[in-house]
């Protein structure tokens, strides 16, 4: 049997290779040639599961085959499937994927199915959603993501829908249609935005460890949501520029963090967090070219940082992480209000500088909108409703209770106060020699600006980081009393 399945996986890839080779020299295009073996290929794990099982031989089959494929790719052997401009073909990485999953299976037995549904989820899923975006002339108004089109999207969708469904009805897997469901719109999510023929490895190796952790890991679909959402806010983040390089990391890690303690709740409370700033931030910029411009005024920009998101997010995970170690209910409210008032207290930024108005109530005297420290009505009434929101959010989840609502809103809301009040009495701040402006920049006009109040240590970030750790702490100590 081990001899046949040798046999029959070299024959069947020659016949693959030989139908993409024939179309190629009577004209047809090799980006079709090329995603027709990408689709028939898949079938190779139907033929290595049968004849080989989990073996190494399985594994050897899928390191020759990677291996030929390389020196193909770099000898230009087939061009029927060569990708111009890439270091390397998606076929390559595909023969990646599958050598690491049949690795894996080696030592995890039962990830040889989930392994299976990665594969064709690739082969067919992929394969198909670009073959169709190649043959069907789709108007260009249609593309959703960088090259990727609605149609072919939805194509992918479904032929992953139909390669999870025929698993498990075939193989007896016990996934429920809300799980099929989440496993394909997994798939179509990967192939969407991953880019430069990496989701032959991204589509793969994730949707098959997806298919594992749901068929085989009770309490899995606790963790749903950021497996789904995470690659879509990410891809998100960085085609509206809403993050540098290090803030994505920095966001990667906090959404894992806060994803692996407190599941789907977790992260939605800081789903809400992020798409706020990003509206706010976005707020900002629309207002760029009124009277003040708010980049002579801040010192960050639009696009967040590692720091931007740490200081807004740090005390959320570690006090996500306690309540993990502890089991203690005032860690979720205290985390809840963490971002409560880094949400608040961006809403209300926003909001006073849409407003045009702003008073340093702490200093007793006007200020220009969106200088740390001022306040507005508009900004502060917002901000309040922005902390009960997310206070609401996270009790739509039953995680706590009425009472616990109110302690999160009364403490995210005097946490965004304490800001201000640190914005307006201990920030630093600068005045311009040239043209008298106050600004938070330690440059402007293209000269040194001089210290004009505040510490000089005491920046935005610690602010805003203060102003998490006041509220996380006021929220503790009023669930301690009530």
């Amino acid at each position: 049997m081990i001899l046949k399945g040798y046999l029959f996986s070299v024959l069947y890839a020659l016949v693959c290779l030989a139908l993409a080779f024939v179309l190629y020299k009577v004209g047809v295009d090799k980006k079709i040639t090329r995603k027709i073996v990408h689709i028939l290929i898949g079938f190779e794990w139907i033929i290595l599961y049968k004849t080989m099982g989990v073996s190494f031989h399985f594994l050897i089959v899928c390191i020759i085959f990677t291996l030929l494929l390389l020196l193909s790719h770099r000898k230009n052997l087939m061009p029927m499937i060569s990708s111009d401009g890439d270091n390397a073909p998606g076929t390559v990485y595909y023969g990646v994927a599958m050598t690491i999953m049949a690795t894996i299976s080696l030592f995890v037995p039962d990830m040889i199915l989930p392994f299976g549904i990665g594969v064709f989820c690739t082969s067919l899923g992929d394969g198909l959603a670009g073959l169709m975006g190649q043959l069907m002339n789709f108007p260009k108004n249609l593309k959703i993501y960088e090259n990727k089109t609605l149609f072919g999207t939805i194509y992918n969708f479904i032929a992953c829908f139909s390669v999870v469904s025929w698993f498990n009805g075939e193989f007896s897997l016990g996934l429920s249609i809300w799980f099929v469901l989440a496993i394909a719109a997994f798939s179509s999510i990967l192939e969407l935005f991953t880019g430069r023929g990496l989701d032959n490895i991204t589509i793969t190796l994730g949707t098959s460890l997806l298919s594992f952790a749901l068929i085989y890991i009770p309490g899995s679909e606790n963790y749903l949501v950021p497996v789904l959402l995470t690659p879509v806010i990410i891809a998100f983040a960085n085609k509206k520029h809403a993050l540098t390089l290090s803030g994505i990391v920095a966001a990667i890690v906090v959404d894992l963090v806060i994803s692996i303690t407190l599941g789907n709740f977790g992260f939605c409370i800081l789903l809400g967090f992020f798409i706020g700033g990003i509206v706010v931030d976005k707020i900002k910029k629309s207002k760029k070219k009124t009277k003040q411009n708010q980049d002579e005024l801040e010192k960050r920009g639009d696009c967040r940082d590692h720091v931007q998101v740490l200081v807004n997010s740090l005390v959320a995970a570690v006090l996500a992480v306690l309540y993990a170690v502890s089991g203690n209910q005032i860690f979720v409210v205290a985390f809840v209000a963490a971002l409560a008032e880094a949400f608040a207290d961006t809403v209300a930024s926003g909001i006073g500088i849409l407003s045009g108005r702003a008073y340093d109530v702490f200093r007793m005297r006007p200020c220009v909108p969106g200088l740390s420290g001022g306040m507005s009505i508009p900004g502060t009434v917002f901000s309040m409703l922005a902390a009960l929101v997310l206070a609401i959010v996270a009790a739509l989840f039953g995680r706590i209770n009425a009472s616990e609502v109110i302690i999160i809103t009364f403490a995210a809301f005097l946490g965004a106060v304490f800001d201000s009040l640190l914005g307006s009495l201990v920030q630093v701040k600068y005045k311009c020699k040239k043209c008298n402006l106050i600004t938070e920049r330690e440059e402007h006009c293209g000269i040194k600006t001089d210290r004009y109040s505040g510490l000089s240590f005491v920046n935005n970030d610690v602010v805003n980081l203060l102003g998490t750790v006041f509220s996380a702490a006021v929220a503790s100590l009023l669930y301690i009393l009530i």
